[in-house]
């Protein structure tokens, strides 16, 4: 059985749910490549890359914020803020709110699975003793 798969009565956990792939930019891009990046991948958050290494993300804020030529390392967020499989759904949603991300990256092990957008978290339905 897959280590984060739902297991009757438990609560749904982010491992669960459907992820998206992210499309990475490096870092001293303009911000004005990293729109076109998410508008032809149709996604609301972009990883960030220097040296082959993630350090932050775009998001939508950060995409529609940020004048063209501004370097994509300077407008971006630092990778602290992201969501793990085996967080619960209700956790994820908190994490959502006090973020104000429509977007969050799933990591785990040193891993970027995946992203989740708060729009398919909110589809999942608790379980009861989620509340």
């Amino acid at each position: 059985m897959f280590p984060f798969a739902n297991r009757d009565g438990e609560a749904p956990r982010v491992g669960d749910m459907p992820m998206r792939r992210i499309p990475v930019i490096a870092a001293h891009l303009p911000m004005a490549a990293a729109r076109k990046v998410a508008a032809l991948k149709r996604i609301g958050v972009l990883l960030v890359e220097r040296e082959e290494q993630i350090v932050g993300t775009v998001d939508e804020s950060v995409l529609s914020a940020a004048d063209d030529e501004t370097p994509t390392a300077t407008a971006m967020n630092p990778l602290c803020l992201c969501l793990s499989p085996a967080m619960s759904v209700a956790q994820a949603r908190e994490l959502f709110i006090r973020a104000r991300a429509t977007v969050l990256p799933v990591i785990a092990g040193g891993f970027v699975l995946g992203a989740v957008a708060r729009a398919d978290l909110e589809r999942t339905k608790p379980r009861a003793s989620e509340g």
